[in-house]
């Protein structure tokens, strides 16, 4: 795992907390300034939806910044898959998850050193088409296109599978 999904993984914790905290206050706040019973009995739970769907929509938007500034600031090439591996990961007690992991290789376009680039997707159990589908577009010896910035790179993939994938 990268340093800046490490980063990426601390910010939206700690962002997560932040804004639910911030969300269940505004929800007090409104529920205080109505003055009205049921408004105060089902701020909680109100406040807690919103915070999550808000939150998503935080989520999202912060991938489609990144992936627009680095469409902006980086050079757009091709690269070859050389490792694709589709697995399931059962994890007892909770859905399990499908990972992807893809290695490509391409070169550098202000280097032109070969690079290898090493991504892992991972979906939910109940988005299993999704997976293999991503996996047959990935599969080894197929070109894929990369965004290239320094020393980053970003598969050109439309849909990210779960918030992790946004780095």
């Amino acid at each position: 795992m990268s340093p800046m999904v490490l980063v990426w993984i601390v910010m939206v914790v700690v962002g997560s907390v932040a804004f639910m905290s911030v969300a269940l206050r505004l929800g007090h706040v409104v529920a205080v300034w109505t003055g009205l019973q049921v408004a105060r009995a089902l701020f909680l739970p109100v406040s807690l939806i919103l915070g999550m769907i808000g939150w998503l929509v935080v989520l999202i938007a912060a991938s489609q910044l990144r992936r627009s500034y680095l469409r902006k600031v980086g050079t757009s090439t091709t690269a070859v898959v050389v490792e694709s591996d589709l697995r399931y990961k059962n994890r007892p007690g909770r859905f399990g998850q499908w990972e992807l992991r893809v290695k490509a290789q391409l070169a550098h376009p202000t280097s032109g050193a070969d690079v290898h680039v090493v991504k892992r997707f991972l979906y939910h159990d109940f988005c299993k088409t999704r997976a293999q589908k991503l996996a047959e577009r990935l599969s080894v010896g197929s070109a894929s296109p990369v965004v290239v910035h320094k020393n980053s790179a970003q598969f050109e993939v439309s849909k990210r599978p779960v918030w992790i994938d946004a780095w």
